[in-house]
């Protein structure tokens, strides 16, 4: 049994002793518990709470940010990985969930990808910064700034501005190669969410047709199988939060024609045959999973 394999018995026979205690906690009494858990750093323990409140049927922001956070500070980035999904999923506008993906990123050597979330966090929450946030960007940020402080200043004016590097440039200088990116995420963040019973929007076949074009240009680009999964689930991500289902599992459906055993690919596809309301194929998706999910698993319970 490996270290990875240890920690998941842990955490799952410290669960089952928090479902076995007799009267079952209420959701405040779970929620004050993992507060507790997350300020004693009783991480394993506070990865036991949160399954508790999933299947209480309590779906918390917060909650599932800590379960990421606890991850993290494990050092099962894939997994924290998947938990900020799932909490970027109930709220959008996380900003420490955001925060921790990028240092994601950069622990991954994806530095331009860990910077792209910096940048649009600082230009888009600068605001909802909390004094702590602001403490914890400046800890990564400063480093780059000093070591990479021409590509800072031309590629990333708002971490820029952030870090008060003279000669800044404007946000219209940010690099071709993010534009996408940034304008998929921007079109995100504008865009209510609508429930995908409505009749489709008629910006619908647009997003279809847009779909395919990023299929086509990220199967043709001169990259890794991985990495090409990887661009088809941040792209299928960003239709999903603006409830353009069809083009996202367009993307997914891609992505798992390349790598039909990827777990990313399956949770994210399972997500959104949910809210496509295919609950069924949803769930055939779900049980090939080396790994159950349970915010996957309560969202197909509907």
């Amino acid at each position: 049994m490996d270290a990875k394999e240890i920690w998941e018995e842990y955490i799952l026979s410290n669960w089952k002793k928090n479902t076995q205690q007799g009267k079952a906690a209420s959701p405040d009494e779970l929620k004050r518990e993992l507060v507790g858990q997350m300020e004693d750093e009783e991480y394993a323990e506070a990865l036991g709470t949160v399954a508790a409140m999933i299947e209480a049927g309590l779906q918390d922001a917060d909650a599932f940010y800590d379960a990421a956070y606890s991850y993290f500070m494990s050092g099962d980035y894939e997994r924290a990985t998947e938990w900020v999904d799932n909490t970027l999923r109930l709220a959008p506008e996380h900003v420490k969930a955001r925060i921790l993906l990028a240092r994601i990123c950069l622990l991954q050597d994806r530095a331009s990808d860990g910077l792209a979330i910096f940048e649009f966090v600082l230009k888009n929450y600068a605001a909802a910064l909390s004094a702590e946030d602001r403490e914890d960007l400046s800890e990564v940020l400063d480093y780059y700034g000093t070591t990479k402080e021409d590509e800072i200043r031309a590629g990333y004016p708002a971490i820029a501005k952030f870090l008060q590097l003279d000669g800044a440039a404007s946000t219209a200088a940010q690099p071709e190669a993010f534009q996408p990116l940034a304008q998929q995420v921007q079109r995100i963040e504008t865009q209510p969410l609508q429930p995908v019973q409505q009749a489709r929007s008629q910006g619908a076949a647009d997003d279809e047709a847009e779909a395919l074009r990023l299929t086509q240009e990220i199967l043709g680009k001169d990259v890794a199988v991985l990495e090409k999964v990887r661009l088809l689930n941040s792209f299928a991500g960003g239709f999903f939060l603006a409830s353009s289902f069809a083009a996202a599992k367009s993307l997914l459906k891609q992505a798992l024609a390349l790598d039909a055993h990827d777990e990313m690919t399956l949770k994210n596809m399972g997500y959104t045959l949910a809210a496509l309301g295919e609950r069924d194929t949803a769930l055939e998706l779900a049980s090939m999973m080396q790994r159950p999910d349970f915010g996957l698993l309560s969202v197909i319970r509907g």
